[in-house]
């Protein structure tokens, strides 16, 4: 049986220096970017396209993205085929308030019909794609064109061709939906579904349903689509137990995952091993976003610090650094 444990795509957390520390210490078998707006890439929002950047790696790579309007999706499509990703992925499940009002992310388990236009228009862009249309076809503002362009450049790996189309979403808006959301994505045309074991109503409180995660994939029988379960995952051999015990297709470790990029293969780091994964990763977020001070990594920092005896003193010196120097006297 192959054991598929990956990635899940977190707001504010997996961006890209996220991405290349678990791939290069964990190796997940796959990864999601943070979500992106779709409307934003329509509006020519270029900073968005710091969200897809990426390191060169054999390990798929799934851009996720979300909004209300099934039209903007043809665009998230292109920039993500354009930029090499592995598919694309729709955000059924996100609870953020913010997002939810505006008709994204879990507040599509309560508009089916326009979900379904969005899968439906991810399936046609994809087919005019492999029939030989490309970003420059669109009218896509043309400074994200060139900027998209210029992005590729830094990339190393080919453009891919058979981009499957994903949703993650949860088991239900107030309560499990199952029955009826499962169905309905098949029918949608999906190949694949990550299934978070909480309703929005639950946000990340209490313990992931893993029963109604069953249940959804034993709702995928005789079909060819894929059942991923996500929530508690605290390990990959929790994953795989979790994976035999309850029939998926696969896992996606969330949480178990900030500040432990270790998680996916099991292993204990030590405090010299996280000290210097500190200073790496450090590193890599200035790498890409230039932009920034070491301020949005603070949590980061903190995260690493689970575990460690006596760690407070360590972590509120860490929530203090604004640069790299910062961190290396801290960490000395």
């Amino acid at each position: 049986m192959t054991f598929i444990v990956g990635l899940a795509p977190v707001d504010g957390v997996t961006d890209a220096a996220f991405r290349q520390v678990a791939d290069e210490l964990g190796k997940p078998d796959l990864m999601y970017t943070e979500f992106i707006p779709t409307e934003g890439l329509f509006r020519g929002r270029e900073t968005l396209l710091k969200g897809l950047q990426k390191h060169s790696t054999s390990t798929p790579i799934i851009a996720q993205f979300f909004g209300p309007h099934p039209e903007y999706y043809m665009y998230a499509f292109f920039v993500a085929a354009e930029l090499g990703f592995s598919g694309v992925d729709v955000n059924m499940g996100c609870p953020d308030t913010n997002i939810v009002k505006k008709g994204g992310g879990a507040a599509l388990l309560l508009d089916l019909p326009r979900a379904k236009e969005i899968i439906k228009m991810l399936i046609n862009t994809r087919s005019d794609w492999l029939n030989g249309k490309r970003l420059k076809d669109t009218d896509l503002p043309e400074n994200m064109k060139l900027a998209i362009y210029k992005l590729r450049g830094q990339h190393t790996s080919e453009v891919c061709k058979g981009m499957p189309i994903s949703v993650k979403t949860r088991i239900g808006y107030h309560s499990s939906q199952v029955n009826e959301v499962i169905p309905f994505l098949i029918e949608a045309g999906v190949e694949r579904i990550s299934l978070h074991g909480r309703t929005f109503d639950e946000r990340y409180s209490g313990f992931a349903n893993w029963d109604e995660i069953a249940k959804a994939k034993a709702l995928t029988k005789g079909s060819s689509v894929q059942l991923f379960g996500n929530g508690d995952i605290k390990s990959r051999k929790h994953g795989e137990e979790m994976i035999k015990e309850y029939g998926v297709d696969g896992v996606l470790i969330a949480r178990a995952a900030f500040g432990n990029p270790w998680v996916f293969k099991d292993k204990i780091a030590t405090f010299e091993e996280r000290k210097n994964t500190m200073r790496y990763h450090a590193e890599l977020f200035l790498k890409y976003r230039p932009d920034f001070d070491l301020r949005p990594m603070r949590k980061h920092l903190s995260w690493y610090c689970k575990g460690i005896e006596g760690s407070a003193k360590l972590r509120d010196r860490l929530m203090k650094v604004v640069t790299l120097d910062d961190l290396r006297t801290i960490l000395q």
